[in-house]
């Protein structure tokens, strides 16, 4: 079956016309030798090159692939093969014409010249065979086809093939009894190789007159095969097309959609099943559904509750700084508390950080954050606010802070004091990390619709296995080396909210030993003007 399958419409016009010469000089070869050898009938010849030569027509319609392309192209090939098969059965059927008349036994020795002329005729009815294979090999694949769409034409062919089965067993059990009821003959026969070449070769001949028939009877029974079909298998069709239907409305969402369950058969218990199966889920669905909403609305609770908190605290914390810093001033203090005044003056400036950092994340999932966004010149407040970060950072760290602007950069849409936000939390996360000697650069620059504004670093650098987390609410880096310098967890979490809510977005490229680079990018302020407008 694997080599009929590599054979079978596999080859292009000249190899499968070489398939045909090739079964003819093989198969016509030994006949030729045997008609030579033996006294065989007269007709032997005649009969046994008529079947060899049919069957080489069909070696060569069925060797034959299968043109791709247009209708145009498609019909152009297959007239190019008709034409070739025309011309090499027609000079199959002229050799053995004129070796049969040429023989000193042939009949028609005396009317060479009518007798030739009906012969030929009688051979070129083989290229009606080769048409009628590649009628049928199209017919094939789109019948193959057709029964791939529906089960309708699969039993069709079901109940077709077990005809075709049924009519080839009858053919050979015609034959069988033919042969067996013919064993007298062939026992008192004089030569029984003789009399069994005669009989094959007629056999053969009748053989393949019967094929014919067999397959022009499938094309006759074909119209009644498919009306019975449908009469028999429509309430089959109906109960499996209903619970085709079903299942396609449970996969676009549909959760009720159920099926009325006919009899006791398997069809019956595959839809029992499935409406136990769509109860089952659209039970699961709507659980999850009722917990999702129970954990939407705590959280909705939660967030509320610590935008409200962070927002109340502001006051009292913001209270007891200026009292600390009123007590700082005082003069006369002792030393010891003056020691605990600044670190609780300290302390106090980290909380205050920390909850106003908590309040505008809060303020950002609650709906409150406010953004008074406007078309502004990045490249003067990039330049002031590092200005205002190099003494402290050299002072501190040891660490110089640079800015590049590009000569002519564009204005950016953005609200300058959450802007100014993020960039101080990207240049204190860099001054956290990077070593004394080192350097952060601030960059700006034009790129495409966007502005990208870059925070470089030759700190320590970040874990890739990290990267994807920097970015969540209270997340330290698992770095022991710099315990005491991490904070809350709160800041780079900030400047994704931050930039998010003010139309832009922030990406993170590191590599440990050598540093980190953040790049914040924002649409240029014209390009996002003339759409609003328009």
């Amino acid at each position: 079956m694997k080599y009929w399958l590599r054979w079978y419409a596999q080859a292009g016009l000249w190899r499968a016309w070489l398939y045909m010469l090739l079964f003819n000089s093989i198969f016509l070869g030994s006949l030729l030798l045997l008609v030579e050898w033996l006294p065989v009938d007269v007709y032997v010849l005649m009969n046994g090159g008529f079947f060899i030569i049919g069957i080489s027509a069909v070696v060569f319609g069925l060797s034959l692939a299968f043109t791709e392309g247009g209708f145009w192209r498609k019909l152009l090939l297959e007239l190019a093969a008709f034409v070739l098969a025309l011309i090499s059965l027609t000079l199959l059927g002229s050799f053995v014409s004129w070796y049969e008349l040429s023989r000193p036994m042939s009949a028609w020795q005396d009317e060479f010249y009518i007798a030739f002329p009906d012969m030929l005729l009688f051979f070129s009815i083989h290229n009606v065979t080769f048409m009628g294979t590649r009628c049928l090999m199209w017919f094939w694949r789109w019948w193959n086809r057709l029964r791939k769409r529906s089960l309708l034409w699969t039993l069709t062919h079901d109940q077709l093939t077990i005809v075709f089965v049924l009519m080839v067993i009858f053919g050979v059990t015609v034959a069988g009894l033919s042969i067996y009821m013919r064993g007298n003959e062939l026992a008192n026969s004089d030569n029984s190789t003789t009399f069994l070449i005669e009989n094959v070769v007629q056999y053969s001949l009748l053989g393949s007159i019967y094929g014919a028939l067999m397959i022009l009877g499938l094309f006759i029974f074909l119209p009644v095969a498919m009306i019975l079909s449908y009469m028999l298998i429509r309430r089959v069709m109906r109960r499996i097309e209903a619970l085709a239907m079903a299942t396609t409305a449970l996969r676009e969402g549909d959760y009720s959609s159920r099926i009325v369950v006919y009899g006791n058969d398997e069809i019956a218990q595959l839809q029992a099943n499935f409406n136990a199966m769509a109860e089952q889920l659209d039970t699961t669905v709507n659980a999850l559904k009722t917990e999702r909403d129970r954990v939407a609305g705590l959280l909705d609770d939660r967030r509320a509750l610590v935008a409200s908190v962070s927002h109340e605290l502001r006051t009292p914390v913001a209270t007891m700084r200026g009292y600390l810093e009123s007590n700082l001033q005082a003069e006369q203090l002792a030393p010891q508390v003056q020691r605990d005044l600044l670190v609780m003056e300290r302390e106090t400036l980290r909380l205050q950080q920390l909850i106003e950092d908590l309040f505008l994340l809060s303020a950002s999932e609650v709906s409150r954050l406010t953004l008074n966004r406007e078309a502004h010149d990045l490249a003067p407040l990039i330049n002031r606010i590092v200005q205002t970060v190099q003494p402290l950072a050299w002072r501190q760290s040891r660490v110089d802070v640079l800015a590049e602007c590009a000569a002519e950069l564009d204005q950016a849409l953005i609200d300058p004091q959450r802007f100014e936000q993020i960039l101080r939390n990207l240049l204190h996360n860099a001054l956290r990390y990077t070593p004394p000697g080192g350097l952060v650069v601030v960059q700006a620059l034009n790129h495409g619709d966007q502005i990208e504004i870059y925070v470089r670093d030759t700190g320590a650098g970040i874990d890739p296995a990290e990267l994807d987390s920097i970015w969540q609410r209270f997340y330290r880096a698992n770095d022991h080396a710099n315990e005491q310098h991490q904070g809350a967890g709160l800041g780079l979490a900030l400047v994704k909210e931050l930039s998010e809510a003010m139309g832009g977005s922030v990406a993170v490229e590191s590599q440990l030993g050598v540093g980190t680079s953040f790049c914040i990018r924002f649409p240029k302020a014209s390009k996002l003007m003339l759409a609003s407008v328009s």
